[in-house]
């Protein structure tokens, strides 16, 4: 068992926890390599998941008692099995909780899924109105069609989408205690 992560699209390994030969030995690795990852400067989401081990047994059912396996015979307990693969992904708990702080912020009172769709589309990966269908797929959502966005960008223009969130981020930050204003400088020399 190995703790990697991934920099520049390679998986360099961090650290070697070792190896297990059974369950027991593969739970006692498991839980040192959770000791390993721990970090308690580390912030954690709530995402309201409750943590789950996978249960996979490392060797089959026991066979015949052979010295050496006949290769013109199958071996008992085994199966050839096609190798995995990957049929699709997606990242809808992260979609999730981006859809979930946009309504925790009062910006659900517009009552437009397409444009929630585009703002968190565009928080995830800024990007065109043309490639953001793909965004929202990677995301595990069904995107509108393009002239659905497009309609739905100029219905926000019209609607003044834009003094109504304002309207919705000075309530929150009233409602949340202190009311500060930032400014970035976000000129280049």
């Amino acid at each position: 068992m190995q703790i990697a992560e991934s920099v520049g699209g390679r998986r360099r390994i961090v650290a070697h926890v070792g190896s297990a030969h059974t369950e027991a030995e593969l739970g006692l690795l498991v839980e040192r390599a959770r000791e390993l990852l721990d970090d308690p400067g580390q912030g954690e989401f709530d995402l309201g998941l409750a943590p789950a081990a996978p249960r996979t047994a490392l060797i089959g059912p026991p066979g015949a008692l052979a010295l050496f396996e006949n290769p013109g015979t199958p071996v008992p307990g085994r199966s050839a099995v096609a190798p995995p693969r990957v049929v699709a992904t997606a990242s809808r708990v992260l979609f999730d909780v981006l859809a979930a702080v946009f309504d925790d912020l009062g910006f659900d009172a517009l009552a437009d899924e397409v444009f929630r769709d585009l703002v968190v589309a565009r928080i995830v990966e800024p990007t065109s109105i043309l490639d953001t269908a793909r965004v929202l797929g990677d995301l595990g959502v069904r995107p509108a069609s393009e002239k659905t966005m497009r309609r739905t960008l100029s219905r926000a223009h019209r609607g003044s989408y834009r003094d109504q969130i304002a309207r919705a981020c000075f309530e929150h930050a009233a409602a949340s205690g202190d009311v500060s204003l930032c400014l970035y400088d976000v000129t280049t020399l």
